[in-house]
């Protein structure tokens, strides 16, 4: 069966014919003309069985939701204080008539309604193929049951998002080969220091999709965490764009820093290879940090704590 629509909301209109229990893969044909739409997504050359990736939430809602999460808006509840941060410019005497520019990180309160924040189902899609042989970008199984629809909507959904189609395969899913998946979440560089000048390359990418105001704080942070010198860096790719990972061996600590505004910095002492194996979910909603920084005016001190 083919879905093509915009959105569902419906499951039982499109998949009712099944019965409960029953095992569905959803997919899509790879063919010569939709695979920009699979760099997009954050494959790379060459396309092989078994890579998988967390799809770029660069396509709309639900691509940003897979990935990202959301916030809901608690207008039932009493307004809080909450707190951004901007650079503060301002000219410092210094004196005999002359003045020196000064800047620094500063936070910025201000009133809002609490958020709740809904995690990201985090659905990867891997490369596999027909027993025709036919190239597939798939979504893993997933049994059609009533305690499963939200997510199975959701898969359809992403997929229709993406695709504007999506395949229902319910018929011989053991000879969809997947062989064995390959994440391509990171980016791995190889092992030596990387100092401001090396870092800087790889976070101006990511600066230039921040917004005016945002630029000078990531900058900031990045500039605080290359300043101890790590050992690696890892870069995120597909759904993990915008995130760094920057690797202290020597010291048994991994930071992973965010561009996204309201993430924290996470930091790991597991070994980030292990890691790297892992789903967005599960780094980062199982507990598996070492501790968590909030983006604070206190946030460099706790850094210098970890790492000098």
């Amino acid at each position: 069966m083919i879905i093509q629509k915009k959105y569902i909301r419906n499951l039982s209109k499109y998949l009712g014919y099944l019965k409960e229990g029953s095992t569905i893969i959803f997919g899509v044909p790879i063919a010569p003309e939709n695979k920009a739409i699979l760099y997009r997504i954050g494959f790379t050359d060459p396309i092989e069985i078994g890579n998988t990736i967390l799809p770029s939430p660069i396509f709309g809602s639900v691509s940003s939701f897979n990935a990202e999460g959301k916030y809901t808006i608690r207008k039932d509840l009493p307004k809080e204080t909450a707190y951004r941060q901007i650079e503060w410019h301002w000219e410092q005497w210094c004196g005999y008539g002359e003045t020196e520019s000064m800047s620094k990180i500063v936070d910025v309160p201000y009133e809002r309604y609490p958020r709740d924040f809904i995690s990201p189902p985090g659905v990867e899609l891997s490369i596999g193929s027909s027993s025709e042989g036919q190239l597939l970008l798939i979504s893993s199984k997933i049994q059609y049951k009533k305690a499963n629809e939200k997510f199975l909507i959701h898969v359809i959904n992403l997929f229709l998002e993406i695709f504007s189609s999506v395949h229902v395969f319910t018929a011989d899913l053991d000879s969809i080969d997947i062989t064995k998946t390959k994440r391509l979440n990171w980016t791995i560089l190889p092992e030596g220091e990387y100092p401001w000048e090396r870092i800087q390359p790889l976070v101006t990418p990511i600066l230039d999709r921040a917004s005016t105001g945002n630029r000078p704080v990531l900058r900031n942070r990045y500039g605080v965490i290359s300043s101890y010198i790590p050992k690696f860096v890892a870069v995120g790719n597909g759904g993990f764009s915008g995130y760094l990972i920057f690797g202290f061996p020597g010291k048994g600590i991994y930071v992973c820093e965010s561009a996204f505004y309201g993430n924290a910095t996470y930091i790991f002492d597991q070994d980030w290879q292990e890691l790297s194996k892992l789903t967005k979910a599960q780094i980062l909603s199982n507990d598996l940090q070492k501790d968590r920084l909030i983006h604070r005016e206190d946030w460099e001190q706790k850094v210098a704590a970890l790492l000098e």
